[in-house]
């Protein structure tokens, strides 16, 4: 009877402890049916069957059991009940592919603009997942990050047509697209009728962003690409430059990438036509000064709806031309009331006195006007460019570029940009270059100081070939932050693409770019998720089964 009684115990603590470990396993290798999970837990359901014969057992030679054996009983009951319920939620919890938006801001839902251009389609695209079939813990979390983003984006339309496919198996699809090559990590493909947009899954922690494949969406859904002209002819900064500092080849690139088509523009004194398929025309620090015809130029093509962007550093008259006078500069006042000062904005303040930075910060500058944003650098509220703008924007040797009091008849003119208020206009900007020494005079404008405008002109559409109802100009008083030296930063990016979206009428594309706070989110691999399972189920489990079990026997042991 005492070997049938020690045969009883051990085959119950054995069955527990085998139970432990296959919940354990399971944990680690995700798969129920595994002959490391099914083999231990069938053990551990003989030993607990072994168990419960021998206690009917006893109890038909006792007809009673014993006060302590009915305590051990119930202590077993409640551990596999809690046991059971454990690997049940576990199962159901990992079957259950649901999800909850809790982090700030709501960062996890699809944005507002994002579903209202997914609700607005009229046009089937096609969403082409090309995933390379590799056993890489990073790629598995890519593609199930990307499907489930593209199903959240299906909710909202069925125009969506997704086709998940190996570019292995699916090579000539691939080709037909004119793509030479998929990425590890992935490479999504959008297609409408002809036009497609690629964006390629790169990096350590690769995801699709919103931003990414909504741009992407708009881009394939749009009729026509804009055309930008990049003026040359007076040392402006050449979209073909690729000079580390001072080329503007990456600005060329950014906007090719948002499917605006590129070219250079020389307007020639005895010729001056400019192409009928000009959109928009940029002038890139100009260093030599504009000839009247040019300006007439420029001024027809504004009269007939169209786009101007003028980045402009301080003025430095030119060796030999014995005159600082600028065309450009009484053009833009006497046509779209922009004033762009002769100075050079600066600081007395910091250890570069020619650079400002305009962030977002919790403290906010005292003075700041009703219309403009509470930040360290002041971005407009009132106009679509920089009203939701919260990045960062470096500039430096600046000059002033303010609305004028008295607008033309028809012009609306809005600043975009101001400094901190420790920045003024310097006047005496020749000095200040030799010198390297800043100290404001009685007189000078003092911050903060406007540094960039955008001016909207009416016109009669049906008078213009391109049938607008508006001309539209953006004035920034630097250069800097577009070169190749500088436009990689964020704010650079976003700000520049933000002004051609609202030249071009995209108003949809400002309202997605990225804003400063980045969403930063957690990409686990699958061991580092079944350690946090362990650790949150296992180990709460296992501890308490120890402590039951040591309180059992140490209890047992002074009866």
């Amino acid at each position: 009877m005492t070997a049938m009684m020690h045969f009883r115990k051990w085959s119950g603590w054995c069955g527990l402890l085998l139970c432990v470990v296959a919940l354990n396993l399971l944990v680690w290798t995700q798969h129920f049916f595994s002959a490391l999970v099914l083999l231990p837990l069938a053990a551990a359901v003989l030993c607990g069957l072994c168990w419960l014969a021998l206690l009917l057992f006893a109890l038909v030679e006792r007809h009673s059991l014993e006060e302590r054996t009915v305590g051990g009983l119930n202590a077993v009951f409640s551990s596999v009940i809690f046991l059971g319920i454990c690997i049940v939620l576990y199962l159901f919890l990992g079957a259950w592919n649901a999800s909850w938006d809790l982090t700030e801001e709501g960062r996890r839902d699809l944005s507002d603009q994002t579903v209202r251009v997914l609700q607005a389609m009229n046009t089937e695209v096609e969403v082409l997942c090309f995933f390379l079939q590799v056993e890489e813990e990073l790629v598995a979390i890519a593609q199930d990050k990307t499907l489930r983003f593209i199903e959240q984006c299906r909710r909202y339309t069925p125009l969506l047509k997704v086709e998940v496919l190996d570019p292995t198996v699916d090579r000539a699809r691939l080709e037909a697209m004119k793509i030479t090559h998929a990425s590890v990590q992935g490479t999504i493909v959008l297609r409408a009728g002809e036009r497609q947009r690629v964006i390629t899954l790169t990096g350590g922690s690769p995801r699709l962003e919103e931003r990414d494949f909504t741009n992407a969406l708009i881009n394939v859904l749009r009729t026509s690409e804009p055309t930008v002209y990049f003026m040359t002819g007076h040392h402006e900064r050449d979209i073909m430059d690729e000079d580390a500092q001072k080329g503007a080849s990456t600005f060329g690139n950014l906007l090719r990438g948002e499917s605006y088509k590129t070219e250079r523009l020389a307007i020639k004194i005895s010729d001056p036509e400019i192409p009928a398929d000009a959109d928009v025309i940029v002038i890139n620090y100009p260093s030599a000064d504009f000839h009247p015809v040019e300006i007439e130029a420029l001024d027809t093509f504004v009269m007939n709806g169209g786009r101007l962007v003028l980045l402009i550093d301080p003025w430095r008259a030119p060796a030999g031309s014995g005159s600082a006078k600028e065309q450009l500069r009484p053009y833009f006042e006497r046509r779209f009331g922009i004033h762009i000062g002769s100075d050079l904005v600066v600081t007395d303040q910091s250890n570069n006195i020619w650079q400002a930075e305009l962030t977002v910060d919790n403290t906010p500058f005292e003075g700041v006007e009703e219309g403009f944003m509470s930040y360290r650098g002041a971005y407009s509220l009132l106009h679509p460019i920089t009203r939701s703008f919260d990045q960062s924007i470096l500039l430096q040797a600046m000059r002033s570029v303010s609305a004028a009091p008295d607008a033309p008849e028809g012009v609306v003119a809005v600043e975009l940009l101001r400094t901190p208020p420790d920045f003024w206009a310097e006047s005496d900007t020749e000095k200040l270059l030799q010198t390297g020494q800043a100290k404001r005079d009685e007189g000078e404008r003092k911050g903060p100081i406007p540094i960039a405008a955008a001016a909207v002109m009416s016109l009669d559409k049906t008078q213009n070939p391109h049938g607008r109802a508006d001309a539209r100009v953006v004035v920034v008083g630097d250069s800097d932050f577009a070169s190749n030296a500088n436009i990689i930063v964020p704010g650079h990016v976003n700000f520049l693409l933000n002004t051609f979206a609202w030249l071009t009428e995209s108003e949809d594309l400002i309202a997605i770019r990225p804003t400063g706070r980045d969403s930063l989110p957690l990409l686990l691999t699958p061991l580092q998720q079944r350690a946090i399972a362990w650790v949150a189920i296992m180990f709460t489990i296992q501890v308490v089964l120890v402590a039951g079990s040591a309180t059992y026997l140490l209890r047992r042991r002074h009866q």
